[in-house]
């Protein structure tokens, strides 16, 4: 039952040149040094397919050409053979079996999502079948074709469909054909779709939010030019529409009081370079009227430097104001890392990730990690750029694929 009326709308048919059962033995039974050659192969002629339609890719995803290069780039070349024969001897540490069989549910902000959502579960062995999220279709064909191309028997291991989102017989069809279902998106959908189906076995990841932290180091003369240079990339990496995006920075003052205001000032310079460099998307109707409101307050709250395509705020960690992304960003003064940590600690389980300076990075991801938070903690300038094999909501890339 993998399949159901004419809505599971095949996007690729390799997928149906075999019974399903023995596509699945197939890569069951593949050595692990063949899955892994297999997907370090895909991911790099995956990287120059879309280098090569970038323009194409940039009209599907909504980004720009320079940007979609990027993604691309940063994304794909994680892939690599080291990093999947790490990824697999962690997992495989426990002893657990891999689950028999993945259905998953893209979301269609972050195109480079698929890679990780597809790639971790065949490494381990698992069969996927995947529902492409109707807002872009283009690179998830992509990346099965190159599946596809590269190992004919193992790339039929992957279904990718499309139906009408509200679809309930063909989502039924979706869950029932796996012993789980990995959903990507909003947490309303995701609760939706746990609410019609209480027996299946989810693997959720839902809404969150990221924010930076700089510390005292991170604004000295010495210093501040290149935090705010890592963090315009953090800001600018995909318009700011994942969940990986910071949407506050928390700038801890010196005894002066002007760190805040003075990296608000280098940060906006930092953002028009890379409005040159990696020029943002089209701003979407909907997100402008946003934005403006957003802008609005800011500016009643505190201080306000805009650019063309950007905007910085300065102003209190309270109330937070969350911007609508398309690189507009809040800049909050705290008096100190525990008063960070307190923040942070306030957003719970959505806080997803927390950029921190250098000089810092040590020191808060201790106090953190005494904190119930599931944050992943990493470096300034590397927030949208995560290791291959980076936990995900606090927890392994793998989580909920083995039994």
């Amino acid at each position: 039952g993998s399949t159901s009326k004419a809505g599971y709308l095949l996007l690729l048919d390799g997928g149906r040149s075999s019974p399903r059962g023995v596509v699945m033995d197939a890569l069951r039974d593949a050595s692990l040094p063949r899955r892994i050659g297999w997907l370090a192969s895909s991911a790099r002629r995956l990287l120059d397919e879309s280098l090569q339609v970038s323009e194409s890719l940039a009209e599907a995803t909504g980004l720009s050409e320079p940007m979609v290069r990027w993604a691309a780039l940063t994304t794909l070349e994680t892939v690599r053979p080291d990093s999947l024969a790490a990824l697999a001897a962690d997992a495989y540490r426990s002893g657990a079996e891999p689950i028999s069989s993945l259905s998953v549910v893209l979301a269609g902000n972050l195109f480079t999502a698929t890679v990780r959502a597809v790639f971790v579960p065949l490494l381990l062995g698992i069969p996927v079948t995947v529902k492409a999220s109707s807002r872009e279709t283009l690179f998830p064909r992509m990346l099965r074709d190159a599946l596809l191309h590269e190992d004919p028997e193992l790339g039929r291991a992957v279904e990718l469909i499309m139906f009408r989102g509200g679809d309930l017989e063909e989502e039924a069809a979706l869950v029932a054909a796996a012993e789980a279902t990995s959903v990507y998106g909003a947490d309303a959908t995701i609760a939706e779709i746990a609410r019609r189906h209480p027996q299946a076995n989810l693997i959720v990841h839902g809404h969150g939010v990221s924010v930076a932290y700089c510390g005292r180091r991170s604004c000295t003369p010495d210093t501040i030019d290149e935090t705010a240079n890592a963090l315009a990339l953090d800001v600018a990496a995909y318009d700011q529409r994942g969940c990986l995006s910071p949407q506050i920075v928390y700038v801890a003052e010196s005894r002066d009081g002007h760190d805040a205001s003075a990296l608000a000032d280098r940060l906006s310079g930092a953002l028009e370079r890379l409005a040159h460099e990696l020029p943002r998307g089209p701003l979407p109707l909907e997100v402008g009227a946003a934005q403006s409101q957003w802008r609005g307050l800011a500016e009643v709250e505190g201080q306000l430097l805009t650019g063309a395509d950007y905007a910085v705020a300065l102003r209190p960690p309270r109330p937070i104001r969350w911007s609508p992304g398309y690189r507009n960003i809040t800049l909050s003064p705290v008096e100190s890392i525990g008063a960070a940590i307190e923040e942070t600690a306030a957003l719970g389980s959505s806080l997803k990730c927390v950029g921190v300076n250098p000089a810092s990075l040590g020191e808060f991801a201790q106090a953190i990690h005494e904190t119930p938070s599931p944050a992943y903690v990493c470096a300034l300038g590397t927030m949208q750029t995560p290791a291959f094999d980076a936990l995900a909501d606090g927890k392994p890339v793998w989580h909920g694929l083995l039994r």
